[in-house]
């Protein structure tokens, strides 16, 4: 990318980048150091470290000076998502990416998942089904929507253990995306496409106990089924 393409801040960030890549770089140069090595003002160069910063890429400590790290790819997306800034196609795509993620990762599943995981979700599960039986006998909308809460940090809780046992560290960041997709369709006391879900979290938890990753997929697919088929009708109601 030509140098004229790029505002003078982006250009010296992604030289910084060069540089640190080509010289495999743990901990940076001062401020002073990259000004007269990239030809740009100490200005613009803590500009482009500011950046950097915020991307994950650097961290700063009193008298340790400027550190290279790893980012955190998800951790960056928490980010944007808690600006409250996000856009619709932004968050479309996160929800596509969601969708995409769960049907994907059961071979990980079955891989990582540990009899205390197991025993975690078997407890998630019997508390869905006590609110669910709570649902059926409410006898208002206010009863309802307080059980509806409640309902909603399970089934949060159910799918965020899911990515627990993928035992990949990055998808724990995830989670909190989780949390805020999960909110544009709760709460849920009517009897809308979320209530005609064809596999439930019991059959998913039993299809992870007894069945195949195959299967579990399979599963997977059909739970979201609902939300893949109305995703459109979903993410209008959160405009």
């Amino acid at each position: 990318m030509n140098k004229n393409d790029l505002s003078l801040v982006e250009y010296t960030q992604s030289e910084i980048l060069k540089y640190i890549s080509n010289n495999n770089c743990k901990l940076l140069p001062k401020e002073q150091e990259l000004t007269e090595l990239l030809g740009v003002s100490r200005v613009v160069v803590r500009e482009a470290l500011s950046r950097l910063r915020v991307l994950g890429f650097i961290e700063t400590k009193r008298k340790q000076g400027t550190k290279v790290v790893t980012p955190n790819v998800f951790g960056v997306l928490k980010t944007i998502v808690a600006s409250g800034l996000i856009d619709y196609n932004s968050l479309k795509d996160l929800y596509q990416l969601r969708l995409m993620l769960e049907i994907g990762m059961s071979d990980f599943v079955y891989a990582n998942k540990t009899d205390e995981q197991m025993a975690k979700l078997e407890k998630i599960v019997a508390e869905e089904v006590m609110y669910e039986n709570e649902m059926s006998h409410a006898e208002t909308d206010e009863q309802k929507y307080e059980i509806a809460k409640k309902m909603t940090d399970v089934d949060i809780r159910f799918h965020g253990t899911l990515y627990e046992m993928t035992g990949n560290s990055s998808l724990m960041d995830f989670q909190y995306l989780l949390r805020h997709l999960f909110t544009l369709y709760v709460p849920r006391i009517k009897d809308d496409f979320h209530n005609r879900t064809l596999v439930s979290h019991v059959s998913l938890f039993n299809m992870l106990r007894n069945s195949t990753p195959d299967a579990f997929r399979m599963g997977m697919r059909l739970h979201l089924k609902t939300q893949f088929d109305n995703m459109e009708r979903i993410l209008e109601n959160s405009r």
